[in-house]
Protein backbone atom coordinates (compact mmCIF):
# COMPACT_ATOMS: atom_id res chain seq x y z
CA UNK A 1 0.00 0.00 0.00
CA UNK A 2 1.38 3.55 -0.76
CA UNK A 3 0.11 6.83 0.77
CA UNK A 4 0.63 10.41 -0.36
CA UNK A 5 -0.26 13.94 0.93
CA UNK A 6 -0.99 16.10 -2.43
CA UNK A 7 -0.90 20.12 -1.98
CA UNK A 8 -2.32 22.44 -3.55
CA UNK A 9 -2.52 26.41 -3.71
CA UNK A 10 -6.60 26.05 -4.61
CA UNK A 11 -9.03 24.23 -4.35
CA UNK A 12 -9.62 24.12 -7.87
CA UNK A 13 -6.46 22.58 -8.38
CA UNK A 14 -6.60 20.44 -5.49
CA UNK A 15 -9.63 18.58 -7.54
CA UNK A 16 -7.73 18.03 -10.66
CA UNK A 17 -4.75 16.68 -9.06
CA UNK A 18 -7.44 14.17 -6.94
CA UNK A 19 -9.31 13.38 -10.47
CA UNK A 20 -5.69 12.48 -12.04
CA UNK A 21 -4.50 10.22 -9.19
CA UNK A 22 -7.94 8.78 -9.11
CA UNK A 23 -7.96 7.96 -13.23
CA UNK A 24 -4.60 6.08 -11.47
CA UNK A 25 -5.70 3.89 -9.07
CA UNK A 26 -5.34 6.18 -6.28
CA UNK A 27 -8.65 6.98 -3.89
CA UNK A 28 -9.15 9.87 -0.91
CA UNK A 29 -8.71 9.12 2.45
CA UNK A 30 -11.32 11.26 4.64
CA UNK A 31 -11.31 14.66 3.79
CA UNK A 32 -9.55 17.27 2.53
CA UNK A 33 -7.71 20.16 4.87
CA UNK A 34 -6.52 23.94 4.55
CA UNK A 35 -4.27 25.46 6.48
CA UNK A 36 -3.04 29.30 6.47
CA UNK A 37 0.85 28.97 5.24
CA UNK A 38 1.23 32.56 5.09
CA UNK A 39 -0.14 35.89 6.31
CA UNK A 40 1.16 39.42 6.09
CA UNK A 41 -0.68 42.61 6.49
CA UNK A 42 -0.37 45.22 3.17
CA UNK A 43 -0.28 48.76 3.66
CA UNK A 44 -0.59 51.56 1.28
CA UNK A 45 2.21 53.87 2.76
CA UNK A 46 1.60 53.74 7.06
CA UNK A 47 -1.64 53.14 6.42
CA UNK A 48 -2.65 49.50 6.66
CA UNK A 49 -4.99 47.47 3.67
CA UNK A 50 -5.85 44.20 4.24
CA UNK A 51 -4.25 40.95 5.70
CA UNK A 52 -2.88 39.00 2.79
CA UNK A 53 -3.02 35.06 3.38
CA UNK A 54 -1.57 32.46 1.39
CA UNK A 55 -3.64 29.11 1.58
CA UNK A 56 -2.48 25.54 0.83
CA UNK A 57 -5.06 22.61 0.59
CA UNK A 58 -4.04 18.98 1.47
CA UNK A 59 -5.59 15.42 0.59
CA UNK A 60 -4.26 12.09 1.52
CA UNK A 61 -4.45 9.41 -0.87
CA UNK A 62 -3.76 5.59 -0.82
CA UNK A 63 -3.34 3.25 -3.53
CA UNK A 64 -3.77 -0.30 -2.54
Amino acid sequence: MEQKVITARSARELNSKIEDMIADGWEPVGGHTMTVEDEYAQYAGSQYRRTIRVHEFQQTMRKL
